[in-house]
């Protein structure tokens, strides 16, 4: 009899939802040829091939993606559970995640150190990426994330907006005094910084051939900023913050979206889930300021949860 374990399915969904073994062995953490290896042999032990191997990728078969649908269910019922096991959890003790973005987290460290000393039996990770996040699979207790509108299995509360604005060097501006902004050079932004209300404002402002450079992250777009490569439209509290950086006045005055603290309501049961939602919730919404673009100057200091 043929056993199947769940590490194998978890290497099929990986090649099935990234389209290549390279692709899949980055988000798995492991090399090229183990993903090769437990693929194969797992086709061999199912008696089935549930990918054709192109010279662009892999794509499913139909037998695969029946076999990929099934994995999907398994997958999504694991994960709840998990969740459910994480939620029961009434101790302020245990591991604790939270996930944010490049440009947010700089102004968080502070708070989780404060958070480190209230609460020192609760082990803190911080993930730091600006990829799509994923609460339902607890790659992260919680997030706090640049948000239009989130998922609405997710719940969590809005801090405040998070406003951009166009910025450059002096020089840099000086240069293209006079110039309208779609005549000026600009860093670009790329995925996932490109699907963002950023990258609409960018699409509509900025023509592509103006783009000299693009980046995937605002940190990035900031450091070239200042080596006078062009314009960046950058988070206020980043941009204000950033030496050698002034923001243009004829750049976006509205743009903004929302900064949230979200959860999985699966395990917003958990004591320290919730301890350290509502801690990042109050020591965020009190330097508000520098995240709405009211506050004088950009920086962003902690005065610590309530």
């Amino acid at each position: 009899m043929n056993t199947m374990r769940w590490s194998d399915l978890e290497y099929v969904l990986a090649v099935a939802g990234r389209g290549s073994v390279a692709a899949a062995a980055r988000a798995l953490g492991v090399n090229h040829t183990t993903v090769l290896r437990r693929v194969q042999t797992f086709e061999t032990r199912l008696g089935q091939t549930l990918f054709e191997r192109r010279r662009t990728g892999y794509r499913v078969t139909t037998a695969g993606q029946a076999f990929v649908e099934a994995a999907l269910a398994i997958e999504a019922t694991v994960a709840a559970l998990d969740r459910k096991v994480a939620g029961g959890d009434s101790a302020l003790e245990g591991a604790l995640s939270v996930t944010t973005t490049d440009s947010i987290a700089p102004a968080l460290a502070p708070d989780l150190a404060r958070f480190n000393e209230r609460y020192p039996r609760v082990r803190l990770s911080l993930s730091v990426t600006n990829a799509r996040l994923d609460l339902d699979t607890r790659d992260a207790d919680i997030a706090v994330r640049a948000s239009s509108n989130p998922p609405a299995h997710l719940v969590g509360r809005r801090v405040c907006d998070l406003r951009f604005g166009a910025y450059a060097t002096a020089p840099r501006q000086a240069a293209d005094a006079g110039l309208p902004l779609a005549q000026r050079p600009w860093l670009g932004l790329e995925a996932p910084l490109s699907a963002s209300v950023c990258g609409v404002w960018m699409d509509d402002a900025v023509p592509a051939r103006r783009h000299v450079l693009r980046a995937n992250s605002f940190i990035s777009l900031a450091d070239l900023a200042r080596q006078g490569l062009g314009t960046a439209l950058l988070p206020r509290h980043l941009g204000d913050g950033t030496p050698g950086l002034e923001r243009l006045p004829e750049g976006p005055r509205d743009l903004a979206t929302g900064l949230w603290v979200l959860c999985h309501r699966d395990v917003l049961r958990s004591a320290r889930v919730r301890a350290g939602a509502d801690f990042l919730y109050a020591a965020l919404k009190a330097r508000s300021g520098a995240f709405d673009g009211t506050a004088i100057g950009g920086t962003v200091q902690s005065d610590g949860g309530s």
